[in-house]
């Protein structure tokens, strides 16, 4: 009895304490600091209503760190049994207990994303369970607005989760579909004991267009003098709009890039530090996002024409590429191919835009960082080459679309694209998969060696023709083999890639 006299007595004195002190750090927050009950205070009210009484108390009062140790302890001993009974719950209460610890933040974000998401049976629950983790990571959002932490964890979720995993083509369909305008199925208000988000809510208007209320800066403004676009002004999804509009939908890679470009910023202007990322790694994610992302729309493209034209699709992305090589350009279209085929246009103009953003996000991080100039010197001429690819693509269909008599510029513009695919993969392949002395000694142009390959044939892909520079792949292949040396993976893909744009060039008038 005494015992409990003494824990109520702690908990009414340490509940004034903590009120004072709440006060004191909310009038003087800066970026990335915990709010007392989230930007309009409404949110963490209408949560905390969902506790008990004795709950409650225990918030507010002295027994904090031991009622955190036994929430941790309980919570991940029902994860490891995969008895989920309350696991949110506690998860949630843990949250607002340690809103300012955002390592404990980030792996929650990370657990709810990974470890109980994996746990779930079926692709929709699977998919439910991971934009519930979205969810916990904006209600601490509201609570810590600003922080490169949860903003940047907010990115990896969308990017590594729902656009990279195995499960991504149907992640990727249900975030396409639920950015556009829909009715919600959750009829439920958020404050109700028994709501669960069942979709994502819609972030386009019906043109494909970031809704405002999106874009609604806070009144914080940073602005790079180096790049006077990027600016940082708090609002949600600045950075998704900048490649609007999105009539088929949003990728997961758009929210990647959006919040991790936002990090990049914060820790670019507000001079903040990710918890436990490198200042390198942080500022280096919204080009890897963007070239990610142009390779999402790439792949869509290729389904699509898949589709169109009823070719299974299968299990390896490379065995796409010459599924539909071969596409006569005279081929009779119907209404359902026409709609099939103008989506994959739009996904390899996208592409194309998206590539050329990722070149100069990597430029100006390479600027910063340059010890990182070997890693993204490949990135870079990697995407030079799709750009060439997926531009002949987007021409060529276009071409299809049209009427016979307005080809010609389009047939034109095809045909210059899919030769600068073949030179810049035949070139690709070279510098980077060609290093035998000997084959170089005997296949390359006199002077042109692995190590000054940029500055001499490199330097001259927007020139050298495609014959000149097959015949020095050509040659080196042919040496490689009889030395029994083998490719590699990445060089028989651009090899692949390359057979595509050359096949295609064939149905294309000179």
């Amino acid at each position: 009895m005494p015992v409990i006299v003494l824990l109520l007595v702690a908990l009414v004195a340490t509940a004034f304490t903590r009120q004072f002190a709440a006060a004191r750090r909310s009038s003087d927050r800066r970026l990335g600091e915990a709010t007392v009950g989230g930007q309009s205070g409404g949110t963490k009210a209408a949560q905390l209503s969902r506790m008990n009484s004795f709950a409650l108390a225990l918030l507010l009062g002295g027994m904090r760190g031991p009622l955190v140790m036994i929430l941790w302890s309980t919570s991940e001993s029902q994860k490891s049994e995969r008895n989920l009974e309350d696991f949110d719950t506690k998860v949630e209460w843990i949250r607002m207990l340690q809103p300012e610890f955002d390592t404990v933040q980030i792996f929650q974000i990370w657990n709810k994303a990974y470890n109980i998401s994996v746990q779930m049976a079926s692709l929709s629950n699977k998919y439910l369970t991971i934009i519930d983790a979205i969810d916990y990571a904006h209600r601490v959002d509201v609570e810590r607005p600003d922080s490169i932490n949860i903003i940047y964890a907010i990115g990896s979720v969308y990017g590594d989760k729902l656009g990279d995993s195995n499960e991504k083509q149907y992640y990727s369909r249900r975030v396409r579909e639920e950015s556009l305008p829909h009715p919600q199925r959750q009829k439920l208000a958020e404050n109700d004991p028994g709501y669960r988000r069942l979709q994502l809510d819609p972030v386009l208007d019906e043109n494909g267009f970031v809704l405002p209320k999106y874009l609604k800066s806070t009144g914080v403004k940073l602005v790079d003098k180096d790049n006077p676009d990027d600016v940082y002004d708090g609002s949600e999804l600045p950075f998704v709009k900048r490649f609007e509009p999105y009539p088929y939908g949003a990728s997961p890679w758009a929210f990647a890039y959006n919040y991790r470009k936002r990090a990049q910023l914060l820790q670019r202007l507000a001079n903040q530090k990710h918890a436990q990322l490198s200042e390198a790694v942080t500022d280096s994610r919204p080009g890897a996002d963007l070239k990610k992302w142009g390779e999402a729309e790439w792949d869509l493209g290729r389904r699509l024409e898949l589709q169109a034209f009823d070719h299974p699709v299968p299990a390896e992305r490379t065995e796409f590429e010459p599924l539909t090589a071969e596409l006569d350009l005279q081929t009779p279209l119907n209404a359902a191919q026409k709609t099939k085929l103008e989506q994959a246009v739009y996904s390899y103009d996208l592409a194309d835009r998206l590539w050329a953003a990722a070149d100069k996000e990597y430029i100006d991080h390479l600027n910063r960082y340059k010890s990182n100039l070997q890693i993204y010197e490949s990135h870079r001429d990697e995407m030079m080459a799709e750009r060439q690819l997926i531009s002949g693509d987007r021409d060529y269909l276009k071409a299809m679309l049209v009427a016979p008599n307005d080809r010609g510029p389009l047939l034109k513009s095809a045909r210059q694209h899919y030769d600068r695919a073949v030179v810049h993969y035949a070139l690709s392949i070279l510098k980077y998969y060609v290093r035998d002395e000997g084959v170089v000694k005997a296949a390359f142009p006199p002077g042109v060696t692995p190590q000054n390959f940029s500055t001499t044939m490199g330097a001259q892909a927007n020139k050298i023709s495609a014959k000149d520079v097959l015949a020095v792949l050509g040659k080196s292949v042919d040496m490689m083999r009889q030395k029994d040396q083998q490719l590699a993976e990445e060089a028989v893909e651009y090899l692949t890639f390359l057979r595509r744009a050359d096949a295609r060039m064939k149905h294309l008038p000179q």
